[in-house]
């Protein structure tokens, strides 16, 4: 009796696990979509307000952080966003 109760919910849940990392994985693209320009302009918007460099060399300078800060921040908020 345990048994066969535990295979019917180990086949439940292997449909409902394909279905919620599907979910993920669109979740997590998106955030890193959208993380990246945000990330991006808003290091560079920082470092031109707060350095005496052009907008270019600010832009130069904010590239990296930016990318890093946009995908793991973006790529944390789409996985928290789908935490049940």
């Amino acid at each position: 009796m345990i048994w066969h109760d535990v295979n019917a919910m180990s086949e439940h849940s292997e449909s409902s696990d394909a279905t919620q990392d599907a979910r993920m994985g669109r979740a997590i693209s998106r955030g890193i979509a959208i993380g990246f320009p945000v990330a991006i302009i808003g290091l560079t918007i920082a470092v031109w307000l707060i350095t005496d460099l052009d907008l270019g060399d600010s832009f130069h300078t904010a590239l990296l952080p930016g990318v890093l800060l946009g995908g793991f921040g973006g790529g944390f908020a789409g996985l928290a966003a789908t935490m049940d």
